[in-house]
């Protein structure tokens, strides 16, 4: 859906989005940081585990941004996309209205089936297509927000180049680089384009 048509649904739906593109928010120095993201010494971000019982945002079906996703639509595979966040950064989001330093967000892309017996109709969940995930840290990245793409099976990855992911969630992103507009249970937090 084109950007403009995005932005008309979701002002209609109650949630206005910005028409200008969305800044990061660098968090006031005495904001807590988390500190989840585990780094090795060349600078690459290690795979995080454990991410499942973070807090829950969203799930998508046949959304196509991001490398595994956009690889999967043009093949015509329809994923799950699911998407978790540090519990204790969903908590701070809630209160604030953007993301603490450290914050961490994984997108896990699942394949989906249908028609196994008993279902009849619709998709569920499979096997795990790609891990992306990104980390807000104002200190380690000049566009404060860095994005990884770990595929089915790498431990330690390197940021994608800021033309990518970064330039995508900088025009389209809702709040503080994340696309808040496909959360249902923040589409109506008060954000805060400046703490």
């Amino acid at each position: 859906m084109p950007y403009r048509l995005l932005t008309a649904f979701l002002t209609i739906a109650g949630f206005a989005v910005a028409a200008r593109a969305t800044e990061p928010v660098r968090p006031p120095a005495d904001a807590p940081r988390l500190s989840g993201a585990t780094f090795g010494a060349d600078g690459r971000l290690h795979r995080p585990t454990g991410y499942r019982n973070w807090q829950f945002v969203t799930a998508g079906v046949g959304m196509s941004y991001g490398p595994a996703a956009q690889a999967a639509a043009l093949t015509g595979h329809v994923m799950f996309d699911n998407v978790f966040v540090q519990p204790e950064a969903y908590r701070f989001f809630l209160n604030n209205g953007f993301w603490p330093d450290g914050t961490m967000f994984v997108l896990e892309l699942r394949g989906t089936e249908t028609q196994r017996p008993p279902n009849n109709r619709g998709y569920f969940q499979t096997d795990i297509h790609g891990v992306e995930v990104s980390v807000k840290d104002s200190k380690r990245y000049p566009g404060v927000w860095a994005y990884f793409d770990f595929g089915t099976a790498a431990q330690s990855v390197a940021p994608q180049p800021e033309a990518g992911c970064h330039a995508c969630h900088r025009q389209h992103a809702a709040v503080d680089m994340t696309f808040v507009q496909f959360y249902p249970t923040l589409q109506n937090v008060k954000p805060q384009v400046r703490p």
